[in-house]
């Protein structure tokens, strides 16, 4: 029996010093802390997130997180609209949430004050606020994410055994995707298990299946970190299983990192690659821009993030590239005027090949091209 905690917190929102390059999220919020889910790999395991709590047997619920997190939007000086990513070390739609409706309340808040949304889960129901999803994806932006690794439904209950199975995850996409005009929804493939998950007929059946059910993308990433007593935990739950099998090779694979070899890593990638160029499933999801001053600054960090990625796919990564497109986020000006005054060099990691690479886009822009325009008046 799971134990539910009603406890208040301090804050409702975390800032990220830049917004991730996957998911675009600059804004973090977890309705609650714990997850009924259990996964057995579960990263917010780990020690670096410093969950005091049992993870899965004691769960605890936000109290009043809706109306902190309007407090703070309200009061906002600095904090300039962003993509908000509800979840994270938790499930937002475990099952509490049903009876609880902590995440549907923060969606509405998140509706009234026109924030763009990314939200990743298991659970099919997410497809009950699908209403405010909709409206939040027509005023601003929505991505959803349905976590599925496996099509395999004796596997998932083993890995994932408070879940909805990947067959109404997949249904839910479809759902979804029926339902809804401006919602982007899809599969977040990760993490992809070494030894259980990681064979062809797998990988296929994934991308197969959610290209079928409608996906907009798949974002994918082999491996599955393996920290402290979360791979305690993992490694314990392997031993007592049918796939206990898999521990030597697994442990042999990792070396001792938390993380699988960089030729495993190219290995996986190279295929999960040509899976969906075959399948034609995006795997990149389309960024939210906003129309402030920053709209350029997302333009290309979007362009130099995603250009980098495919790069790392093959085998060569470009850290130069990665930075500046990360830094380019925290910009307090436009690029544009930036580029105007000849000062792109000063931006960081700013090289030469960057600023070749950016210039064409900086003028093919309407903006930069309707200033020159009326700069001949002046």
């Amino acid at each position: 029996m799971v134990k539910f905690i009603t406890r208040e917190f301090k804050t409702a929102i975390n800032k990220l010093k830049y917004p991730d390059s996957w998911f675009w999220i600059r804004y973090t919020i977890n309705p609650y802390s714990g997850c009924e889910h259990a996964c057995i790999y579960c990263d917010a395991r780990s020690q670096r997130y410093y969950l005091e709590q049992d993870f899965e047997n004691e769960v605890i619920i936000k109290a009043d997180i809706d109306k902190k997190l309007e407090l703070r939007l309200k009061r906002a000086r600095t904090l300039l609209p962003d993509v908000i990513g509800a979840g994270g070390v938790n499930d937002a739609y475990q099952p509490i949430e049903e009876k609880v409706e902590n995440t549907r309340k923060i969606l509405k808040v998140i509706e009234r004050y026109g924030y763009p949304l990314n939200i990743a889960t298991k659970s099919r129901l997410i497809v009950r606020d699908t209403d405010l999803l909709e409206r939040i994806g027509k005023h601003a932006w929505c991505a959803v994410g349905f976590s599925i690794t496996t099509t395999d439904e004796d596997l998932a209950s083993f890995l994932e055994p408070h879940s909805s199975p990947p067959h109404e995850r997949l249904e839910a996409i479809r759902e979804i995707k029926n339902k809804t005009s401006n919602v982007l929804v899809g599969t977040f493939f990760m993490p992809i298990i070494p030894y259980l998950e990681d064979d062809d007929e797998n990988l296929t059946a994934v991308i197969k299946e959610s290209k079928k059910a409608g996906a907009d993308f798949v974002l994918f990433s082999p491996g599955l970190t393996l920290r402290d007593v979360q791979a305690e935990f993992f490694i314990k739950k392997l031993e007592n299983s049918k796939y206990q099998g898999i521990i030597k090779p697994l442990l042999s694979l990792y070396r001792g990192k938390y993380y699988p070899s960089r030729s495993y890593m190219n290995k996986i990638h190279s295929k999960l690659l040509g899976i969906c160029e075959k399948y034609h499933v995006p795997i990149r999801i389309k960024r939210w821009i906003p129309r402030d001053f920053r709209k350029w600054n997302y333009k290309l960090s979007e362009i130099l993030l995603n250009h980098e990625y495919m790069k790392s796919l093959r085998g060569k990564p470009d850290n130069a590239m990665k930075w500046a497109g990360l830094h380019l986020n925290n910009l307090g000006e436009s690029i544009l005027d930036v580029y105007k005054r000849g000062e792109l060099a000063k931006l960081p990691n700013f090289n030469n090949n960057i600023i070749k690479f950016v210039e064409p886009y900086l003028e093919r822009s309407k903006e930069l091209k309707a200033k020159k325009g009326l700069e001949r008046f002046l």
